[in-house]
């Protein structure tokens, strides 16, 4: 997988392409070679329901030009947070 690193923030290109079930294996791999990133101050369930969010909204069409891309960010606002959260729960078990 493609991805950009900064000091607080994670940007996996082409993001919709990877199916849930590596999720986890690739943020793993990604902290790896990055530990310094601010991103890892969440946890990884957080950016995993962020990632099934940018996967929903990519399948049905909706923000497609941006949801392509996963920008996994720290800090979050609390109602961004609540909003991954929610539709990232909601989603998962209708992604692949």
């Amino acid at each position: 997988m493609q991805y950009s690193v900064s000091p607080a923030s994670i940007q996996l290109k082409s993001s919709f392409e990877v199916p849930k079930g590596d999720f986890e294996r690739e943020l793993k791999a990604i902290r790896a070679a990055h530990p310094e990133c601010l991103v890892w101050k969440r946890s990884l369930l957080s950016l995993k329901l962020e990632w099934a969010a940018h996967n929903a909204f990519h399948a049905l069409g909706i923000f497609r030009s941006r949801t392509g891309d996963a920008d996994l960010n720290w800090p979050q606002p609390w109602y961004i947070r609540l909003g991954y959260a929610l539709i990232g729960t909601l989603a998962w078990p209708f992604i692949e």
